[in-house]
């Protein structure tokens, strides 16, 4: 996978959150933040192995209630 550098202009505030999980995860601001741009574009990576649990009906697509929890909790 190619990788590029670039440079990104963020608030101070999320920055310091962002540092401080990459170390309390032991792992580089890049590694972290390349992580969450996946998340966020449904590009997680698959499991290696198979999870096994019982479906749950949320009465809404999963995608909308996770926007949904993230808006709540950014409010």
């Amino acid at each position: 996978m190619e990788k590029i550098r670039t440079s990104i202009y963020i608030d101070a505030s999320v920055w310091k959150r962002l540092k401080e999980e990459a170390a309390r995860e032991g792992v580089d601001v890049s590694e972290l933040l390349e992580r969450i741009l996946r998340e966020y574009f449904g590009e997680i990576p698959v499991a290696a192995e198979e999870l096994d649990f019982d479906p749950v009906d949320l009465g809404l697509p999963a995608s909308r209630l996770i926007r949904e929890m993230r808006d709540e909790a950014l409010s």
